[in-house]
């Protein structure tokens, strides 16, 4: 299994209010964006995943610390479970591939994504 990018998460309830300063900050752009079917709503500047809604909306995804970016969701789920981690939330569909959540041993929790085509062409290209 290959992991292609890490994204810190950060939270917040307004996801506006975050994504110009964050930008101007790091320099970087936004790219990438959409909303959830739960309402939450997404955006990545640089390696920062910005996750926002309202407290109530949040709260079963703020123990996640990171987003991992694999090639093969299956195989990190056979790995997960080698380990004796415990799948929190998944696998399932979501806007930019499939993903699951998991908490590994000693109580870090992940999310770990594997991105369709489509948006691999949003974030310009998969890496070879």
């Amino acid at each position: 299994m290959r992991i292609f990018r890490t994204y810190a998460r950060v939270y917040a309830t307004e996801l506006d209010a975050v994504l110009a300063p964050l930008s101007t900050v790091t320099d970087e752009p936004i790219t990438s964006r959409f909303t959830m079917p739960n309402g939450l709503e997404l955006a990545a500047v640089g390696q920062v995943l910005v996750v926002a809604g309202d407290e109530r909306a949040l709260e079963p995804y703020t123990a996640t610390a990171a987003t991992l970016i694999v090639d093969d969701l299956d195989e990190c789920q056979v790995r997960l479970n080698q380990t004796g981690a415990q799948i929190v939330r998944g696998p399932q569909a979501v806007p930019t591939g499939r993903n699951l959540t998991a908490k590994l041993p000693g109580g870090v929790q992940l999310e770990y994504v594997e991105w369709d085509e489509a948006q691999w062409e949003r974030a310009g290209g998969r890496p070879a």
